[in-house]
């Protein structure tokens, strides 16, 4: 008999599901009290349109109000962008965050949220080495109402108690993790995703798929983790080919969204072992690769080359991806998976390797921005298989 081993699901934050579920953000802020809503988001959202929308929801329900939008976030969540948005909450007596946006927007609010919430006027100072761990009992509520729209269906920030800090100076993404860093509310609205295009659908789908591989894989994985992840990969396999096809099905735009949501709680329930995205970060830090992007390319290739990080979990992880283990060997179930992410790749329309070459000096310094990366740093990958992972992935 095996002995169930132990563990802590300790999980915040309320996720609204449905088209039109926007409608009810003015009266969550109300409910905590807010009156004065600061706005967070990017400049290309604003050109779509979509904050106008936002916005005309609060001026018809009258109260909070937005007192002001800032559409600085850029490409990541940049420590630089973020002190400054800081500042800006900070003399617009912002007390209510409102983040619309993907991935960088959600890190990035929820980087000022924990400037705001431990009084700090420079990120640095809480991210000493490009990390900030901090896990109970050391993450004391941080005491800023904050709601998050996400308008991509991968990263699933709006709900994860981890943030991606772009360290520009250095080149380096950081993690900053924290209990109160998700958001109060989330709302998973596909209304403000079916604009996005094919290939950053494809990408951000991929992230999700990403979330949810490491977490089914991880060694911290328990069986709360693989019903979320589980349920996941077996969503993004069946409405990510959809909503790439069709940027207007709401069907697929919504369960992609609640896919990416349950990925990172299972992911971030699941520890700090996740070699796909110790790769993805050194590859978006030197080189600037998209986050999806990065990830969509290293599943497999992960897989493939370290197989033995994926043994001790494969019969969930060949659940999720519908592989039939009869007569196969536990190898050869890592090698089908495998198989199912590269065609999954083809269904979107992703490409299997980074377009970008590399010569012997750049693929040296990927190697070292690998090992270095705060989370090849928690779970180190084996020096060979940094090297085999960075030459399978580039052309």
């Amino acid at each position: 008999m095996t002995i169930p081993k132990y563990f802590v699901w300790d999980y915040r934050g309320k996720v609204e599901v449905g088209s039109g579920c926007r409608t009810f953000v003015p009266q969550r802020f109300e409910d905590m009290g807010c009156k004065r809503i600061g706005l967070i988001t990017d400049e290309g959202l604003v050109k779509a349109g979509i904050i106008d929308q936002v916005q005309e929801l609060f001026e018809v329900q009258g109260q909070p109000p937005i007192v002001g939008v800032y559409d600085r976030i850029e490409p990541d969540a940049v420590m630089r962008v973020i002190n400054d948005c800081a500042r800006w909450c900070r003399e617009n007596a912002v007390d209510g965050l409102l983040a619309v946006g993907g991935g960088s927007v959600l890190d990035s609010v929820k980087g000022v949220k924990a400037m705001l919430g431990m009084k700090v006027t420079d990120i640095k100072d809480i991210m000493p080495g490009n990390i900030g761990p901090y896990l109970a009992p050391w993450g004391k509520p941080l005491n800023v109402p904050h709601i998050a729209i996400p308008t991509t269906a991968g990263t699933g920030s709006e709900s994860s108690p981890l943030a991606v800090i772009y360290n520009e100076e250095q080149k380096v993404k950081g993690d900053l993790l924290h209990p109160y860093l998700p958001a109060d509310y989330a709302f998973l609205d596909p209304d403000f995703t079916v604009g996005l295009p094919p290939k950053m659908t494809a990408d951000t789908g991929f992230d999700a798929l990403s979330h949810a591989v490491e977490a089914i894989s991880s060694p911290g994985a328990n069986c709360m983790i693989d019903a979320l992840a589980v349920q996941s990969v077996k969503l993004i396999r069946k409405y990510l080919p959809v909503a790439v096809k069709n940027g207007t099905d709401l069907e697929a735009r919504t369960k992609m969204l609640v896919a990416s949501n349950m990925a990172i709680m299972a992911f971030a329930m699941s520890g700090l072992f996740y070699p796909i995205h110790n790769v993805a970060h050194a590859v978006g830090g030197q080189l600037r690769i998209p986050h999806g992007e990065a990830n969509a390319v290293l599943i497999p290739v992960m897989m493939e080359n370290y197989p033995k990080h994926y043994l001790p979990n494969i019969e969930v992880l060949a659940d999720a991806f519908g592989v039939d283990p009869t007569g196969k060997r536990d190898e050869e179930l890592v090698e089908a998976c495998a198989k199912e992410v590269r065609e999954l790749q083809k269904q979107c329309g992703v490409d299997p390797v980074f377009t970008q070459k590399l010569d012997d000096q750049a693929a040296e310094l990927m190697f070292w921005a690998v090992k270095m990366d705060p989370a090849g740093m928690f779970y180190p990958l084996p020096d060979l298989t940094i090297k085999e992972c960075i030459q399978c992935s580039f052309r």
